[in-house]
């Protein structure tokens, strides 16, 4: 009726790890990508003094392994490395503690996105990506912050008033303090206190002297808190109206689910659900986010877009001029641009003063409206932000565990280098049901001698 059910059965030969990981397990890509990877900006960070450490390139598979599945905590990775036969096969039986994971995590990775470009590289090999329609797009992350600690900037300039002027109140009684004493010392003491008790001299000297010495040490305690205001408004800088006071890079944003949180926008450009270049930024707003992706694409690649979409977000005038004269082919809705088209149809048309910005919103208008132009918005739904979906949703990836923007992009760095690894998987699969497992199959098999069940 049942099939046989042993827990204490026993094997006389123990079960190799490697046969429990199917031969087209993520794991597996992971881990012959990774050890194709130049690492000597890891490995160069090692002395070959003192006590032997975990090797570099398993510490490293296992945190894009564990990023790729959605887990983050150095503490559940190292429970991992202890219950789940995937990361045991994956580290070799090694078992860093969590201290160990999250150490390497924050000191060892800064350069990480060499990496990412590396497997990017791999994808254009692939024939995954040519660099022709880019799609960009931003979306917000929180901070590993505590809320209740951010500082704003009109309360820390209200703080520095209330200080100011409590400092000049000090400056005010000790000037009266000065008045009282030179009243009762005078210039000249000897025919000032003849006749007055000299007892009752010395114990209000000793009072006035107390009182002023106590408003020293007042004044100097709010001078030391101005400082610190001071400090906390250079380190906000012009363009940021408030300041995390546990991670002072992030700033207070409006997340997607509709409440205010400290944290980053981060930008992705992708193609064909792709990622060719992140970025992250303290900038609540997108449209001066586009440049540097564009310029990031670049870089990652060596080729510029032939064509840029992304939505009202970007659409700006420098934008605009931007692509413009690079000879990039902006698909871009302006600000009011459904607006303006709901009252054209009404015979309702905008007064445009600024003739440069007329001109780029005609030329948008021309090209959304178009046949193509609706592909093009189709495609950027399509691509980009299913990259957002998958890797909030799928890859559990919405708040930063480490603080600070360079270690913030250490982690970006790993989810977007994770992402593209499954997504260099799934083209696997789908090109070996496509071409029954031949030419793009021995395609990627010359890249990485792997080869799909």
């Amino acid at each position: 009726m049942f099939k046989d059910y042993q827990q204490n059965q026993e094997q006389l030969l123990p079960k190799s790890l490697s046969d429990s990981v199917s031969s087209d397990h993520t794991a597996r890509l992971i881990n012959q990508v990774i050890d194709e990877m130049d690492l000597s900006f890891i490995l160069n960070q090692y002395s070959p003094l003192g006590q032997k450490a975990y090797d570099p390139r398993m510490l490293f598979k296992v945190l894009v392994y564990a990023y790729t599945i959605g887990i983050r905590s150095s503490r559940k990775i190292a429970d991992r490395l202890n219950e789940d036969v995937v990361f045991m096969w994956l580290s070799g039986r090694s078992t860093p503690d969590f201290r160990t994971i999250a150490d390497f995590r924050k000191d060892k990775l800064a350069d990480v996105k060499k990496t990412f470009v590396e497997v990017l590289g791999l994808c254009r090999k692939l024939g995954m990506i040519r660099i022709g329609k880019v799609a960009i797009d931003g979306t917000k992350f929180r901070s590993d912050s505590n809320g209740n600690k951010t500082q704003y900037r009109k309360t820390l300039n209200k703080r520095k008033e209330s200080i100011e002027e409590q400092v000049d109140d000090i400056f005010r009684e000790a000037d009266e303090v000065d008045r009282q004493e030179e009243k009762l010392y005078g210039d000249s003491t000897e025919h000032r206190i003849k006749g007055l008790d000299l007892r009752q001299v010395a114990r209000e000297l000793a009072k006035l002297k107390k009182r002023k010495a106590s408003l020293e040490k007042k004044r100097g305690k709010l001078e030391a808190k101005k400082d610190d205001i001071n400090l906390k408004l250079r380190k906000m800088r012009k363009d940021r109206n408030t300041m995390s006071s546990t991670d002072k890079d992030a700033t207070l944003m409006m997340m997607k689910e509709g409440h205010i949180a400290s944290g980053y926008n981060a930008q992705f450009a992708t193609e064909h659900q792709v990622i060719l270049g992140y970025g992250l930024t303290s900038d609540r707003n997108d449209f001066k986010q586009l440049k540097p992706a564009v310029k990031e694409v670049e870089a990652n690649t060596g080729k510029k877009p032939e064509i840029v979409i992304a939505d009202a977000g970007y659409g700006r005038k420098m934008n605009y001029r931007y692509l413009k004269s690079e000879r990039i082919t902006a698909f871009i809705p302006y600000g009011q641009f459904n607006k303006e088209m709901a009252e054209r149809r009404k015979g309702i048309y905008a007064n445009n003063p600024d003739r440069e910005l007329a001109r780029y919103k005609f030329t948008q208008c021309v090209r959304l409206l178009s046949e193509e132009g609706k592909k093009m918005m189709k495609r950027r739904r399509e691509d980009v932000e299913p990259v957002i979906g998958d890797i909030k949703r799928n890859m559990n990836f919405r708040t930063f565990n480490l603080r600070g923007k360079p270690k913030c992009l250490v982690e970006l760095g790993l989810i977007s280098l994770g992402h593209n690894l499954k997504k260099i998987k799934s083209y696997l699969k789908k090109a070996t049901k496509w071409d029954n497992g031949n030419q793009t199959v021995e395609k990627l098999g010359a890249i990485l001698g792997y080869q799909p069940a």
